[in-house]
């Protein structure tokens, strides 16, 4: 992507002069390229993604209309909508710039787990507009394409060439009874009462400075609450709470809620397959491959994945 053909787009799309554009790395999504944006007067975050779906910016922006603390607004297009498409179908999006770090390189003190369960907590109680409600996902459009992902994987590893590829082999073969009941021994789905869930509120997705705020909507899903609880409780590593007192505090904020074990068990389950999948392709075809291998190793032998098939 360009700067000057991201400029113009900025500028017919949305009213914005752009003064200066820094690229930002923006962790695991490949399909994601994400911009600091100044004008003369603001900065801005700007996103130009294929993941997810449109309803997430819908949830974000009506979350934030609503005045839920936490939730940045979503910057308006000259003719009032929350994005424009350009490219192979990619949603260009537009929120204010937070000056802040992220939560999964610093971590959060007990104070802030429990302000972080307190915003989870009005996410999950919020109450859209029925016709938003019934548009949501019911079910992970990544855990769609995963088996197919797999598969591809799979077949790579047949013949693996260089360095990576043949420790990943090694570490698919050393895990194989674990990948096979992540890709054949799914939970029963749940079936307690929806809500609203951001779908991915691991604290790589929280942004700190004086407040905290919630970031990366792209994943919004009409699911029981224990999708977004699951990420809470183990399995995680740092990216969720990292001891009992952490945990605890996130509760506290989060509020009553009996924890349905089996929706937690089930959502750990898919939530680590998408990842052994989604990282191991990605050790495949980049970036980062020794990063991406390094990661899997994790998830499969302490992480989620070793977790959700205990």
């Amino acid at each position: 992507m360009g700067d000057t053909l991201l400029r113009k787009w900025l500028l017919a799309d949305f009213g914005l002069e752009v003064v200066e554009l820094t690229p930002v790395a923006h962790g695991a999504d490949v399909a994601a390229q994400v911009w600091k944006m100044s004008t003369a007067t603001n900065a801005y975050a700007v996103k130009w993604s294929g993941a997810g779906t449109n309803t997430g910016h819908q949830v974000a922006a009506f979350l934030a209309d609503s005045g839920l603390p936490g939730v940045p607004e979503m910057i308006r297009t000259t003719e009032g909508g929350l994005w424009t498409f350009h490219g192979a179908k990619k949603r260009l999006t537009v929120t204010p710039w937070i000056d802040g770090v992220r939560a999964a390189d610093t971590g959060l003190t007990d104070e802030q787990w429990a302000e972080y369960g307190v915003l989870l907590r009005r996410v999950h109680d919020s109450e859209p507009p029925a016709r938003l409600r019934d548009a949501l996902p019911k079910h992970s459009h990544i855990d769609a394409r995963t088996p197919a992902l797999a598969e591809e994987v799979r077949t790579r590893l047949e013949t693996p060439e260089g360095d990576v590829e043949e420790e990943l082999a090694a570490v698919w073969k050393q895990y194989d009874e674990v990948i096979a009941d992540l890709l054949t021994n799914r939970p029963p789905a749940p079936s307690g009462p929806r809500v609203v869930c951001h779908g991915d509120p691991h604290i790589g997705n929280v942004l700190v400075d004086d407040a905290l705020h919630l970031i990366d909507w792209d994943d919004v899903i009409y699911a029981p609450r224990e999708q977004d609880l699951m990420f809470m409780l183990g399995g995680m590593g740092d990216v969720g709470p990292t001891t009992p007192g952490q945990l605890q505090a996130f509760l506290a904020g989060y509020g009553p809620h009996d924890i349905d074990e089996e929706a937690v068990r089930y959502y750990r389950h898919v939530r680590a397959f998408e990842d052994v999948i989604g990282w191991s392709h990605q050790a495949l075809t980049g970036p980062d491959e020794p990063y991406c291998l390094e990661v899997t190793r994790g998830i499969l032998s302490t992480g989620l994945a070793a977790l959700a098939v205990a």
